[in-house]
């Protein structure tokens, strides 16, 4: 890989060479490196170059100096650590902890040691628990090794008050989780927050770890709430770098609450040429050209002025919009089409940050539900000719395509129908905004 800028250095070029000789597999976890003399000969070079070469693969860790056998690349077999399985149920007693059975599972030797402490807690504990100058907290201090190797440290901390004479104060494992003891004691943890910062170890963490030069470690701190917002507990897990892969699981998030809908307002008309606006650019990335020209904000004030525009909030943020009339587009409808008792679907657009979760089928079976109320016949909508996928997205939806009108200066007129009774019952509830009746 070419390097702008400055040349580097012979020492440099050396440890560049046998990072990538270690990265490609060619010197494989364990091989032994050439001696120092060797890399000095191949590179005509003194000596001092070629161990400052290797230093550099030192304090990299990538590479160990076992003297006098020589350097080796060092083996890494790292542990998975999942943050997330912290509150995921288990067992009231089973055999082992979730850590060694986790490890006895990937047929690793496994086991930990712990004791237990009363300390003056540090000053980050302390305010993370927001104790008082002079509360005292219990430690529970636990070194976890694998393969006879120390693989990362584990310090609980909880206020002494709390946990005086329970099972957290023996220096033994608590196979159901000292959570479930803590809830048992009327501290049971609804929420935490999860820190983690990456640093070269202390020299204290250094020792307890084993750690050669040159290994980072990653400091994952979670502090535990009760329901209240009362912090109950603070971890502190040190993993070093070359033992561990921190693997997070997120799920996307339904929903925080039922979500609710409700008239637009005057003040509503930006929030929906914004959500306009929103998914016309969605489309112009997929090279759909619906949509393409600036709102036309004039008519979305007369809806919201009619009360037929409608805004969907979750958690109080706007996430949808759909207009509702009465009126047949008479460039669309027939006639006699238009005499017939019906609804009107216009503009309905759901962010696509909270796509998936059927908002659109909500939102039509809202429109269905209005429909029958009002004692009409048919939910209709005229849809863009150019997005097939769109068309496909009604039909699976219940809707029947009536035909498709070319009308002059208009980009839509593919005509969908559906039964105003027709409802699928798929996606959220939405619920109608407190004293909105319109």
């Amino acid at each position: 890989m070419a390097v702008s800028g400055r040349a580097r250095a012979l020492y440099q070029r050396i440890a560049d060479k046998i990072r990538v000789d270690i990265t490609e597999g060619t010197l494989g976890p364990g091989a032994r490196l050439p001696t120092e003399a060797e890399i000095a000969t191949e590179w005509s070079t003194t000596r001092t170059t070629a161990v400052q070469g290797l230093k550099v693969l030192v304090n990299e860790g990538l590479i160990i100096s076992d003297r006098p056998r020589g350097y080796f690349v060092r083996s890494r077999r790292p542990m998975v650590y999942r943050p997330q399985g912290e509150f995921r149920k288990r067992p009231l007693s089973p055999e082992m902890d979730n850590f060694l059975t986790q490890m006895a599972e990937e047929g690793r030797e496994a086991s930990q040691h712990i004791e237990v402490n009363v300390i003056v807690p540090s000053r980050d504990v302390r305010k993370r628990l927001q104790l008082g100058e002079g509360e005292l907290v219990a430690v529970r201090r636990r070194v976890r090794f694998v393969d006879g190797v120390p693989y990362n440290t584990n310090d609980s901390h909880f206020p002494l008050a709390a946990v005086q004479g329970s099972e957290i104060m023996n220096p033994d494992d608590i196979a159901r989780g000292a959570n479930v003891v803590m809830a048992e004691l009327g501290y049971a943890q609804v929420r935490a927050l999860d820190e983690i910062q990456v640093r070269m170890p202390t020299p204290e963490e250094a020792d307890r770890l084993e750690l050669g030069p040159g290994t980072p470690v990653a400091v994952h701190i979670c502090t535990g709430y009760t329901a209240d917002g009362k912090p109950v507990r603070v971890v502190a897990n040190v993993l070093p770098g070359d033992r561990h892969v921190i693997t997070y699981e997120r799920i996307k998030p339904q929903f925080g609450s039922a979500p609710t809908i409700r008239a637009a307002v005057e003040d509503d008309l930006q929030t929906v040429v914004d959500l306009w606006g929103h998914a016309a650019s969605w489309l112009r990335d997929r090279r759909i050209d619906q949509w393409q020209y600036p709102p036309r904000k004039e008519r979305i004030k007369q809806n919201i002025a009619a009360g037929e525009c409608w805004i969907v909030e979750d958690d109080g943020v706007p996430v949808a919009t759909i207009t509702v009339d009465d009126q047949a587009d008479p460039d669309f409808w027939s006639a006699e089409e238009a005499a017939e008792p019906a609804l009107y679907v216009h503009r309905m657009v759901v962010r696509r940050d909270v796509g998936g979760q059927e908002l659109g089928s909500a939102l039509l079976d809202w429109a269905s539900n209005r429909a029958a109320d009002q004692g009409k016949q048919w939910l209709r909508l005229d849809a863009w000719k150019d997005n097939d996928g769109l068309h496909m997205y009604y039909s699976e939806r219940g809707f029947t395509h009536v035909r498709t009108v070319e009308a002059e200066g208009r980009r839509s007129g593919v005509l969908f129908q559906r039964a105003a009774d027709h409802v699928r019952g798929i996606g959220p509830e939405l619920v109608m905004e407190q004293g909105d009746s319109r």
